[in-house]
């Protein structure tokens, strides 16, 4: 069940994409006017950058930060919210005949990888694509970045921006429609079939309620959930798995799904963090390193949000993008109780 996924570009940087993708835009003969010859020419650049990025697998910037491969001369992704300043004054500069001072600017916040971290850069108004641009890259916005790293400075990171663009679904015939890349390829538990009971539980549930789960085995969690799903192959527990539970009878929207679980029972019996995750939260990376369309991690306390952006950023990773589904505490309590599992 793939994620297809297509862009809508309000910046391009044509000769950075001629270069990497080796791509010659070609002027469509007849063309009535030099701005649908520019378009034209814009969509070959912008298609040929996403094909480059499916085929050489663009790592999200925080996959390399978690990896520990983040450098100088890297080429990454980043599909986050962002700070943009400058295009009004560049605009005011020009309608008035004076050069400008400065290029525009934006940042986004990388505090969970890197405490006061962030990723900046400029970008020039000879590359926006459309009036709209304007607008686009004006304020707060969500939007996803392709660049390349030209300086690491502490928490900084500076980078040259190649797109900068909105991701959408190119089979919505409605315009800018994300799909599943509107909530970052993240699906919740009432939206997956295999566990439609749980929506029967309404009660509201308090830190508190989850004090029962702290004495759940996680190898009964693991076995509840395998019934559950109606997965009779269950693994027992070695050091090097990079998964838990894998299946491929597991519903979602209808169809089913290879899926990988991640189960982390009451081991920890309190808010998730990447510590607890292996070293550097590497159990993320292995658990996306499985060959599943959807990646569950389940725990039985509340989850952070440093580990739901990790969870984030391996989904979104353009070469290969996935699902994913994390499963709390209160979730947990909610599907055991609604399947009468683990004594509840």
């Amino acid at each position: 069940m793939s994620v297809p996924f297509d862009l809508t570009c309000w910046y391009l940087n044509a000769r950075r994409i001629a270069e990497i993708t080796g791509a010659t835009p070609v002027a469509p003969p007849g063309a009535p006017d030099p701005h649908t010859s520019r378009t034209a020419q814009l969509i070959q650049l912008k298609n040929a950058a996403v094909a480059w990025m499916k085929a050489n697998g663009a790592m999200p910037l925080e996959v390399l930060l978690a990896e520990g491969k983040l450098a100088s001369g890297a080429i990454f992704t980043h599909h986050s919210n962002f700070f943009f300043s400058g295009l009004s004054k560049v605009a005011e500069a020009q309608r008035k005949g004076k050069p400008v001072k400065r290029p525009a600017t934006a940042y986004s916040k990388l505090d969970e990888w890197r405490p006061g971290g962030r990723l900046e850069f400029e970008f020039h108004d000879e590359h926006l694509v459309s009036d709209s641009s304007w607008h686009e890259l004006a304020g707060q916005q969500r939007k996803f970045v392709l660049g390349l790293v030209t300086d690491i400075q502490g928490g900084t990171i500076k980078c040259a921006p190649y797109v900068i663009a909105n991701v959408v679904n190119p089979h919505s015939r409605m315009p800018g429609d994300g799909g599943p890349w509107y909530n970052h390829l993240e699906v919740h538990v009432p939206q997956i079939d295999s566990f439609e009971k749980a929506q029967t539980i309404q009660d509201r549930l308090t830190k508190a309620s989850l004090g029962p789960l702290k004495n759940v085995a996680e190898a009964d969690i693991k076995a509840a959930f395998a019934e559950i799903i109606n997965e009779p192959m269950v693994p027992k527990d070695w050091g090097g798995e990079a998964s838990d539970l894998f299946s491929s009878r597991v519903v979602l929207d209808g169809q089913r799904i290879s899926t990988a679980f991640l189960l982390k029972g009451p081991a920890k019996f309190h808010p998730m963090t990447a510590a607890d995750l292996g070293k550097n939260g590497d159990q993320i990376g292995r658990l996306f390193s499985e060959p599943a369309d959807l990646l569950i991690l389940q725990h039985c306390n509340e989850v952070t949000v440093a580990v739901r952006k990790q969870m984030r950023a391996y989904a979104q990773q353009i070469g290969n993008p996935r699902r994913f589904c994390i499963i709390d505490g209160y979730d947990t309590l909610r599907i055991l109780t609604a399947y009468g599992k683990c004594g509840f």
